[in-house]
């Protein structure tokens, strides 16, 4: 069963799509009831357990607060963890414009520092791979316990090599990008000396992370695929550029909607 990290703005919305239509009412975009989302707290064995008796036949998940820190392999050792990481300045200042878009004539620099000040806002890739600010146990979780790691500026190549790591000829052979654009907001904060300084202080983790997930983690998936990626990628963006996606499956739909969602906040469930 995979199960997908889903980092905030880093392409997830994309992925969540791909997986919902590929594989309908077998997957599950997974959420703690509502009593613990209020507390922000990350998904755990006990909460899978209970959407397995509404999805039996379960073959992947995916959430926000999907992590690879909480055991959920200690009672589902199937588990097959990845997820998408993004250049963390660019990752944040995208979650900063779109936390404020209702406000885009108003925004200014003390919400930005607002922002780089608040500890749910800090590093959050680093965070969602292993539930704190520590770079070093988010590197060593990532190379125990994650077994693909894209990456949102080589989404393509990502793609392709996810497909093959995944090994299920169920996910569809492309896609079309979704939640693209949306932010109309335009402020050069990465150009502006002093704002940059605040962002990187903000992501210090995260910019570790992600320097590794570059350097060595992503270059040795590239290794281990082959010498045909560059031609499988160069096929993939062929049918992309004329490619029609289908509708996601009915039932996965009503499942997700009317039975999963109003279930899972019921603690006897």
């Amino acid at each position: 069963m995979y199960a997908f990290i889903h980092i905030p703005k880093t392409a997830g919305t994309t992925m969540r799509t791909l997986l919902r239509r590929s594989f309908g009412a077998r997957h599950l975009d997974i959420r703690p009831p509502m009593y613990k989302r209020m507390s922000k707290e990350w998904l755990s064995a006990e909460d899978l357990k209970k959407a397995r008796r509404v999805y039996p036949f379960l073959e992947g998940i995916c959430g926000h607060r999907v992590t690879p820190f909480n055991g959920l392999e200690k009672r589902h050792p199937e588990i097959r963890y990845f997820t998408i990481l993004r250049d963390p300045l660019r990752r944040f200042v995208s979650d900063f414009l779109g936390s404020h878009r209702k406000q885009s004539e108003h925004i200014s620099k003390k919400d930005l520092q607002r922002f780089c000040a608040d500890p749910e806002e800090r590093n959050v890739q680093t965070r969602w791979l292993c539930g704190k600010e520590d770079p070093v146990a988010a590197i060593r979780i990532m190379k125990e316990k994650v077994g693909f790691v894209g990456l949102t500026e080589q989404f393509d190549k990502s793609f392709v090599m996810f497909r093959a790591w995944l090994g299920n000829d169920k996910l569809q052979n492309g896609y079309l990008r979704k939640n693209t654009g949306k932010i109309k907001i335009t402020w050069p904060i990465l150009e502006d000396p002093e704002l940059r300084a605040w962002v990187e202080e903000a992501n210090t983790a995260d910019i570790e992370v992600y320097r590794y997930a570059t350097e060595t983690f992503f270059p040795a998936q590239v290794k281990a695929y082959g010498p045909g990626l560059e031609q499988d990628v160069e096929d993939l963006r062929l049918r992309n550029a004329t490619f029609s996606e289908f509708s996601e499956p009915i039932w996965g739909v009503f499942k997700r909607n009317c039975i999963y969602k109003p279930l899972r906040h019921l603690r006897f469930v």
